[in-house]
């Protein structure tokens, strides 16, 4: 695999400073969210891209024929591969690049991206990741892409937040959201208690939702729903909604 920020960003940095956010609550009610927009069947084959370290892997691999977690960073499946409930059926994890799925066409009924980890290139490369994943799909199949509401983010476009770690570690961030690219860059900077510091940036693309139905047809998909973890009343996307999820069929 080619060097990409990501690798700077999404391991021992993104890792030591949410885990303490990220709770098996919450990652449980997220895979309980992400089964009911999926509609996730017990003999469905999964796939869960850029499944980091496991948290919706798990949970959802006892409820569905077979579930594969995909991840490019090898910390992030160790610790995914770590993480095992008791009695839990296992998912399978596979490292690779989204650029790139080393997977045979057709081999999915359902799969899903959660928080951000489809979209972290140019257009026409996040095009192509996202023609790759209809690729995987069965005919009549579905893929979920959660992602941070664009127009939340164009309202109020610049952000800081400063916070202690259990441990004492300082985590600093300061985004950017530039609404005529629909980027989002944040730089995130780690001071650990001994000294050491940990940094990086990342620079995602969220899509609005005028773009999405353009979008998944050109990947060969159909756009069947926009939707927020927090429906809107109505069920119009506006800026109050804190996030967007897309739900896309193959044909």
């Amino acid at each position: 695999m080619s060097a990409h920020w990501t690798d700077g960003y999404y391991d021992e940095l993104y890792l030591a400073t949410v885990a303490g956010l990220l709770t098996p609550r919450l990652s449980g009610l997220e895979a309980d969210l992400v089964a009911r927009l999926l509609r996730l069947r017990p003999r469905d084959r999964v796939l869960d891209l850029a499944c980091g370290h496991g948290r919706h892997a798990w949970p959802l691999a006892g409820r569905v024929g077979g579930l594969v977690g995909l991840e490019r960073s090898g910390e992030a499946l160790r610790r995914a591969a770590g993480a095992a409930p008791a009695g839990a059926p296992r998912p399978a994890f596979l490292r690779a690049d989204l650029c790139a799925l080393p997977l045979r066409p057709a081999s999915f009924d359902a799969v899903y991206s959660w928080y951000a980890s489809l979209f972290m290139y140019d257009d026409a490369t996040n095009e192509a990741v996202l023609r790759e994943v209809a690729r995987l799909l069965r005919p009549g199949g579905r893929l979920l892409v959660h992602h941070a509401n664009p127009l939340a983010l164009a309202a109020a476009p610049n952000a800081e937040a400063r916070r202690r770690l259990p441990g004492g570690g300082l985590v600093e961030e300061v985004s950017t959201f530039d609404a005529a690219a629909g980027v989002d860059r944040c730089a995130r900077r780690l001071r650990l208690p001994g000294g050491r510091l940990l940094e990086g940036t990342a620079e995602l693309r969220y899509y609005f939702p005028t773009e999405w139905e353009p979008l998944a047809a050109r990947a060969g998909l159909r756009l069947s729903e926009l939707t927020s973890s927090t429906p809107p009343p109505g069920g119009a996307l506006g800026p109050e909604a804190p996030d967007l999820i897309a739900l896309l069929e193959a044909s």
